[in-house]
């Protein structure tokens, strides 16, 4: 009777110990005394419009994340259209302001080279027509000495 007392003890042993280590049926007592089955939500009372209404949840989020990332998308190419229209506008302000200045400095080197002070030059034009009647002028006084020479001789 002691060996019976033993195997069954053996044997009940065995399975409480399979049964802790292999819950495969989904039984979870949780420690309250009352079982709980999980079965996900697929038994007889589950309504496939569930799933539905989960698709179309799912379906509208991906869709505005889509939209969203395609939003900002647009935004990062138009800031950087902007920003490269206003590098190739402030270059061309940049160049035209250089035009500018190198205009005004040629105009004022020409400007001062012609009034320097020890160049009572004017205009080439002017100094051209002086140095012919400077020419003339002494051409008229040799004439006249060469006359006036002359009628001393006689």
């Amino acid at each position: 009777m002691a060996i019976k007392a033993l195997i069954v003890s053996f044997i009940t042993s065995i399975i409480a110990v399979g049964c802790v280590a292999f819950p495969e049926d989904g039984y979870d007592s949780r420690g309250y005394g009352q079982p709980v089955y999980r079965d996900y939500g697929y038994g007889q009372r589950y309504d496939p419009r569930y799933d539905r209404n989960n698709d179309r949840q799912r379906w509208e989020r991906e869709r505005a994340y889509r939209l969203q990332q395609m939003r900002i998308e647009q935004e990062r190419r138009q800031k950087n259209w902007d920003k490269q229209r206003w590098q190739y506008e402030q270059a061309k302000r940049d160049q035209m302001k250089k035009q500018q200045w190198e205009q005004h400095r040629k105009d004022w080197n020409n400007k001062s080279n012609r009034d320097h002070r020890w160049d009572n030059r004017p205009d080439q034009k002017q100094w051209q027509q002086r140095d012919r009647q400077n020419q003339q002028q002494q051409r008229d006084k040799r004439r006249d000495e060469r006359k006036n020479r002359d009628q001393n001789q006689d």
